[in-house]
């Protein structure tokens, strides 16, 4: 399925949920922030957040540093 992450386009093969997602992208997900075609993605619906062809997603990883 093709998807927009962060303005880039991605040709995703996986399970069609946002952790799936996460997780083959190698992301930290304790330190992010998601959206799905403008909406909020809680991380507690992740697991079971769908993933649709042409979704846009923006995401979001905070990192530490002083």
């Amino acid at each position: 399925m093709k998807l927009i992450v962060n303005d880039e386009a991605l040709d995703y093969q996986g399970t069609p949920t946002v952790l799936a997602l996460l997780k083959t992208l190698e992301v930290q997900l304790a330190h992010t922030a998601l959206m799905i075609n403008d909406e909020i993605v809680p991380s507690s619906m992740w697991e079971t957040a769908p993933l649709k062809e042409n979704d846009r997603i923006e995401m979001v990883v905070f990192v530490g540093g002083g």
